[in-house]
């Protein structure tokens, strides 16, 4: 999850980017399209953003195969519940 975070600040331009949520909160939909692509091939160009790329894709692995191994588990909250 931390994974997924760290992807949608570089996506939305937190800290050096150009930011997308306060264009598309403006109205002006062109210039959010614009800063999200710039700020998606600044994010494959930078070492950190390949990083967290390549751990949200291991995460991703892992929770698809959690998935087909347990099928009857759910996770809620901080639970897990089985089907019975």
């Amino acid at each position: 999850m931390a994974a997924g975070f760290s992807l949608f600040d570089d996506l939305n331009g937190t800290g050096n980017g150009a930011p997308v949520i306060s264009a598309v909160s403006a109205g002006n939909y062109n210039l959010a399209l614009s800063n999200l692509s710039s700020n998606a091939q600044n994010l494959i160009k930078k070492e950190s953003g390949r990083k967290a790329l390549v751990q949200a894709v291991g995460i991703a692995a892992i929770g698809a195969w959690a998935r087909r191994s347990f099928p009857g588990t759910k996770l809620g909250g901080t639970k897990l519940y089985f089907r019975i």
